[in-house]
This record gives structure tokens, sequence and C-alpha cells, in this order.
């Protein structure tokens, strides 16, 4: 009975996995075969951490892919509203991947994503752990927010904040994010993240965070400060500007 009950835990397993593959056209250039390589790396993540599976291909171009996940497609008609619990969308070129913009409602969720996201941009340079440590420090912005709506609605929603994305591929990864209370006047909030990959041929390194956040110190490098939201920065190991001669 036990063997009986093993095995038909593995065949749903297998099942739930070959529902999470995307039907991937053949590639026509190194940014979509880029591309399936990175979406599977995040995949492996989120299938260990619990985080879903990007299983949907809304787009893609031999420059742009839109994706989205828990099996959810856009309707046919563009009138009719689709509540999705992710929008990915990438930006590709010939030789490789340019950057990946990630948006979600959910912040818990959000950590789990953005920090596959991270992690699978360098993952012999930079850990989950690290990863997850960064997502989880723009999260607890809006974390923040929707504990305060609780005791204090009429003050609550107020710490947006957008980093300027500075989109010239360097040396190693860097990461941007973004908090929008409401954005729509539609009551939805949205954590966002933009991953600018490091230039095709790169060797891996660590993720560059230029952005302020608030979070306290944290390990493997990464020290975060904290002043009450007025002014937040990250420092990473030090490295040159991505468009600075010594990155070159």
């Amino acid at each position: 009975m036990k063997k009986l009950i093993l095995l038909l835990v593995c065949l749903l397993l297998a099942g739930a996995v070959a529902m999470a593959d995307i039907t991937w056209p053949q590639p026509v250039n190194q940014g979509q075969q880029q591309l399936q390589i990175y979406i599977t790396m995040v995949n492996d993540v989120l299938a260990v951490t619990g985080g879903g599976q990007i299983d949907v291909l809304h787009m893609l171009t031999g420059r742009y892919a839109d994706l989205g996940m828990d099996g959810i497609e856009l309707p046919d008609d563009p009138f009719v509203q689709v509540d999705l619990p992710a929008e990915i969308s990438l930006t590709l070129g010939d030789e490789g991947l340019h950057s990946i913009t990630l948006r979600m409602q959910d912040p818990d969720r959000f950590i789990l994503v953005a920090a596959a996201c991270i992690h699978a941009s360098s993952p012999n340079a930079i850990s989950l752990d690290t990863a997850t440590a960064i997502a989880s420090a723009y999260a607890a912005v809006m974390l923040g927010d929707l504990q305060a709506a609780q005791s204090s609605p009429e003050t609550a929603m107020t710490h947006s904040f957008e980093e300027e994305v500075n989109e010239i591929q360097g040396a190693q990864p860097r990461a941007y994010f973004a908090y929008y209370p409401n954005q729509y006047s539609d009551g939805r909030n949205w954590l966002q993240m933009t991953l600018v990959f490091a230039r095709p041929g790169s060797a891996e390194a660590s993720v560059i965070v230029p952005g302020s956040t608030p979070a306290p110190e944290l390990e493997d490098g990464v020290w975060i400060s904290q002043d009450n939201y007025n002014h937040f920065e990250i420092f990473v190991t030090p490295t040159p500007e991505p468009d600075s001669a010594a990155m070159e």
C-alpha cells in the first residue's frame, strides 16, 4: 500500500511538472535560447521554494517576451479584465537576455519569485539566501503598509517609491525595485523588480543593487541602512559604474 501511495504521489508530481512546461518555439536568436534556459532555472528554484511556476507564454518575439504564472492565459477580448498573479516581461538581444521586469501584488510571493529571478541570473555567484534577503527588504515596505492599513487606513499605503533604471548592461547583473500602492486607483498595490542582466559573455558575478530600501543589516556582503523611509542605501561589494571605462 505504501509503495502504491508513493507511486501515485510521484505520478502527480510528474504531471504537475509537465503542466508547468512552456511549449517554446524554435529559437531565432541567442536571446530566445537563453530565455528558455533562464526560465527553466527560475522554475527549478520556485519548485523548491514553493513560489509556483512560470508556465504561460503570452507573447514572444526576437526582442520581447511576455510570460505568466499559474496557467492563467490572457483573454482574447482585450476589454476583459484578468487579475494576473504576475506580470513578467523580458527584453532580448541577438546574443542573450537584456532585462526582466516582474510585477506582483502578493508581497510574500513576490519575495520568492524575485529571489529566484535574481539567483538564476548568476547562480554560482548570487546565493538564493542573498537574493531572498534583497527581495524581502523591498517587499517589507508593502508588508508594512498592509499592516498599517489595519489600524490607520488614512495614513497607510503612502510609501511608494520607484528606483531609476539604468538599462546599460555591465559586467554584473543589477536589480531595481519599485512599489506602487493603488497605482491605477483600483485598490491594487504592485511591487516591481527590473533586473538588468550582465552583458552576454560576462563571467558570473554578484548582483548590484544601486537603489535604496528599508531593511536591517544583511549577510553575504550586503548591508542595508534603515532610517524611517527617508533615505535608504544598499552597499554591495564595491564595483565601478556599469558605463565606466573600468567596467569595459
